[in-house]
């Protein structure tokens, strides 16, 4: 047990208030060995429902959380569950959660239990955990934690503090920011703060090497794929700012083959996916893993050789939380954060401030590796790489500005920005909405602080100057002067005119730009023939007898192509003899068409049956497979690791109980209460058959007959 752990559990344990706040590192087992201890003092069972929550902002740091109280608390006998989003198992999830004594869940999923599932009393919790406090928040939780604490039992609000009534609550984090300072006015009650390591001289471990690199953005890729291919026979995760980078990074690297296994985790993925990543990378021994911050808190990766941040944190806080993935407990590790030229000034400021010891390096030459040409042949040769490709340089422009930090972060149009398109494996830059936008900012902001003044002076300068060189040319000021008076003039008598003839108008808006005069003759108008058409129109035909090509005929195919001869040819009008009438010619046409009518009656009849057979198949096959698709997703959820409800300690690991047992133990004890009528007969056949035998009792068949009756319940 570890110094921290020491003091977080007698202060939790033995504390005279019920809340308390707590600011460590290595922090599961110090919030899940009292939490344990709280639930065996107060003897709770099943049946008592929820009596601790603990709660984890990402779904990987909760699986993880599950796992270990798996492992310490198999000498206790509570039933605990993993509640988290991303499974289809909403409903089963709703069957147990009421019998749940410890719930370790996400904000999103425990809320949802709580609206939706009917039973779930949650008025007997006496722990409360939020672990990472402080990224609960920054993930936009807020809202839901105010939520979740109106449906959970209030604190000891007395003077006469009792252990046994409220709720407790803990709140961790390895970095303490205001956010977590607000929510604890929210929901604690005289809280009480535990910094672990506030008297060290460095936040980060001493057996932690850090270092700095500084690289232009056009040749970051290139930095990456020489840093892996330099160090084949180690563990390392590279952070990313946005998921678009690291799935990008991922499948061009995947396709250059650096000698490795390269493995990506962001948010985008399904949990399945996500959970299988996330112990694929604990087990291999030698692995690259791209991640995006999801992956940068609480997750303990053991044996992790380097954290390379590919792109730089966006605080101090997670800087911290990043290379803590490494040197955990008293391993040791290494660092690198990859600077552009931009930002090495302020962030070096901010690592000195917070008492941060880094040491810069450079690339070595001979080990440095060029890969903007494979990347762009790699980008040209897919249609989704080059979309992936634009993605990830559209998430990353966007993410660096956003960044809070303006004086770490430069603005986004000093980057090279038309080289790092490049570097991606973009034949151009493509365009960015909000690059417009910012310039259009930018031009506005430039006429907005125009001085005028200085304006109005210049023009005045080089008015005098313009006068000076007309001097020199000889030019007189009287010729000048008497050149504007003659433009004044005509300007003048312009307007004078203009006046005149608009003197009836009170607002002068109407100008008149020609006058008619009625009165004069004027040139003969032409003669214009209306009626007469512009263009010669050809006559047009109406084909009254309809085709020459002879009588019409109506071609049916039966089922195998082939044409039927049997079908009826309806005659023109001028083929019927002249001297048939109206009355002929409806009567055949009425005899043909009920033929025609009864061999359509007739066909049906025959296919009618062979139709009905092909349906029902057809249903049949559907019913088939959708039963073996809900057989398949009960299996998955029968195999998944860290089920939905466990007993902590009641079975080892190869009995243990999962989700689907109960279900299956009521079918069996189902099939035993079938057979009971029959062991109840063979028990007697047996009877009967034992006294048969022995010579000393009497054969009472008449009375065991009697007996069987009335044990029947006939």
């Amino acid at each position: 047990m570890f110094s921290c752990h020491a003091k977080t559990i007698e202060l939790i344990l033995f504390a005279s208030n019920d809340n308390q706040q707590n600011q460590i590192s290595g922090k599961t087992l110090a919030f899940l060995i009292p939490l344990l201890e709280k639930l065996y003092r107060r003897q709770y069972t099943p049946s008592d429902g929820p009596g601790a929550v603990v709660l984890s902002p990402t779904r990987e740091l909760a699986v993880q959380t599950f796992q270990v109280l798996r492992s310490i608390g198999s000498y206790h006998h509570f039933s605990a569950g993993l509640l988290v989003g991303g499974k289809r198992e909403f409903g089963l999830e709703q069957q147990h959660v009421p019998r749940m004594n410890i719930v370790i869940a996400t904000p999103g999923r425990l809320l949802q239990h709580l609206e939706q599932t009917a039973g779930l009393d949650v008025s007997r919790v006496c722990v409360l955990v939020l672990d990472e406090a402080d990224r609960i928040l920054d993930l936009g939780f807020r809202e839901q934690m105010v939520r979740i604490l109106d449906y959970l039992p209030p604190g000891n609000r007395g003077e006469d503090d009792n252990d046994d009534i409220g709720r407790q609550t803990m709140l961790f984090s390895a970095t303490q920011t205001k956010r977590v300072a607000d929510l604890a006015a929210l929901s604690l009650y005289r809280p009480e703060y535990l910094g672990v390591h506030d008297k060290e001289t460095s936040k980060t471990p001493t057996n932690l090497d850090q270092s700095v690199m500084v690289v232009p953005l056009q040749h970051k890729l290139d930095a990456i794929f020489s840093f892996i291919k330099s160090h084949l026979k180690s563990k390392t995760i590279i952070f990313l700012s946005s998921c678009s980078q690291v799935r990008h990074i991922w499948q061009v690297f995947c396709t250059l083959q650096p000698g490795v296994p390269l493995m990506a985790l962001h948010g985008k993925l399904k949990q399945e996916t996500r959970t299988k990543l996330y112990f694929d990378f604990l087990q291999r021994p030698h692995a690259v893993l791209f991640a995006t911050d999801v992956a940068a808190r609480g997750l303990d990766f053991p044996n992790v050789d380097w954290v390379v941040q590919a792109d730089a944190p966006e605080d101090l806080e997670m800087y911290i939380h990043r290379v803590g993935r490494t040197a955990r407990y008293t391993a040791g590790g290494k660092a690198l954060l990859v600077l552009l030229p931009q930002e090495e000034e302020g962030m070096l400021k901010l690592l000195s401030g917070a008492k941060i010891k880094v040491k810069s390096l450079s690339m070595n030459p001979k080990k440095a590796v060029m890969v903007s040409k494979k990347a762009a042949a790699v980008v040209a040769a897919s249609p989704d790489m080059n979309l992936l490709a634009k993605k990830a340089f559209k998430s990353y422009l966007r993410s660096i500005h956003l960044m809070p930090n303006k004086e770490i972060f430069p603005g986004v149009m000093e980057l090279p920005l038309e080289e790092y398109a490049y570097s991606l494996g973009l034949a151009s830059m493509p365009n960015v909405r909000f690059l417009k936008k910012i310039k259009n900012r930018e031009e506005e902001r430039k006429k907005k602080n125009v001085d005028y003044k200085l304006q109005k002076l210049k023009e005045e300068i080089k008015a005098e100057r313009l006068q000076k060189k007309i001097e020199k040319l000889g030019v007189k000021a009287t010729d000048i002067e008497a050149l504007k008076s003659k433009c004044g003039e005509k300007k003048r008598s312009r307007s004078g005119e203009d006046s005149d003839d608009d003197e009836g108008d009170e607002d002068g808006l109407l100008v008149v730009k020609q006058v008619h005069e009625w009165g004069r003759q004027s040139e003969p108008l032409p003669d214009a023939h209306v009626n007469e058409a512009s263009k010669s129109r050809h006559a047009k035909k109406i084909r009254i007898d309809g085709s020459s090509a002879g009588a019409n005929k109506k071609i049916v195919f039966n089922d195998d192509g082939d044409e039927e001869d049997d079908m009826i040819q309806i005659p023109m009008r001028e083929s019927l003899p002249a001297a048939s009438t109206a009355v002929s010619d409806t009567s055949e046409l009425a005899s043909a068409r009920e033929k025609y009518l009864q061999r359509v009656r007739d066909r049906l009849i025959q296919t009618k049956e062979l139709d009905r057979k092909e349906e029902k198949e057809r249903i049949q096959d559907k019913h088939r497979k959708k039963r073996m698709k809900e057989k398949e997703i009960r299996e998955e959820g029968e195999e998944e690791e860290g089920g939905a409800v466990v007993t902590l300690g009641g079975y080892s690991d190869d009995e243990e109980c999962s989700v689907g047992e109960e279900s299956e133990s009521t079918e069996e004890e189902k099939e035993e209460d079938q057979h009971n009528l029959e062991d109840v007969g063979a028990m007697y056949d047996e009877s009967e058959n034992d006294g048969s035998d022995s010579e000393d009792e009497p054969a009472d068949l008449k009375a065991q007959e009697e007996l069987a009756l009335a044990m029947l319940g006939k």
